[in-house]
């Protein structure tokens, strides 16, 4: 009986071995992709509070931002060795990309004229790829949203020595 047994598992194992035919390695199914980010230019200037900030995001997510208070307007203004200049640089988690470039959805179908502005208020402009809306407080939501999400990006950048 033993015999028998033997027999048959050898059997079995045999056939099992034979039938078997080898797989690929499984792979994952979600691909990592770098979500698609034009280049970002910032510019955001408080005239009577000498406040100067521009922003620059690469398409590859490189931030980099230069912040300039006391600004000095050359010419009869104070002495440019007064101003305070920041520089912060880094590069963006995917996520971070992917966020931000959500908030440029439907970017194309805004207009770009400039909108109105409080005296006194701040300028901004924003270029993302080759379109640029610029104007003051009364730009539309999603710009205002977009300028403080840069800023929020730029804020948690690292200081680079000058």
């Amino acid at each position: 009986m033993h015999r028998f047994i033997s027999i048959l598992v050898i059997c079995l194992f045999a056939c099992t071995a034979c039938t078997h035919t080898s797989q690929p390695p499984t792979r994952p199914t979600s691909f990592t992709t770098q979500p698609t980010l034009k280049p970002i230019d910032l510019h955001y200037s408080i005239y009577l509070a000498r406040f100067d900030q521009r922003i620059t995001v690469s398409p590859d997510g490189l931030l980099r931002s230069v912040q300039t208070e006391n600004k000095s307007y050359g010419g009869n203004d104070i002495d440019p060795k007064l101003q305070r200049i920041e520089i912060r640089e880094g590069k963006l988690t995917l996520q971070q990309m992917t966020d931000l470039s959500r908030l440029f959805a439907n970017w194309g179908s805004l207009s770009s004229t400039a909108s109105g502005n409080l005296a006194d208020g701040p300028d901004i402009s924003i270029r993302y790829g080759d379109k640029t809306i610029s104007g003051g407080t009364e730009l539309p939501r999603q710009v205002m949203n977009i300028q403080v999400k840069l800023t929020e990006l730029a804020r948690s950048m690292p200081l680079v020595d000058h």
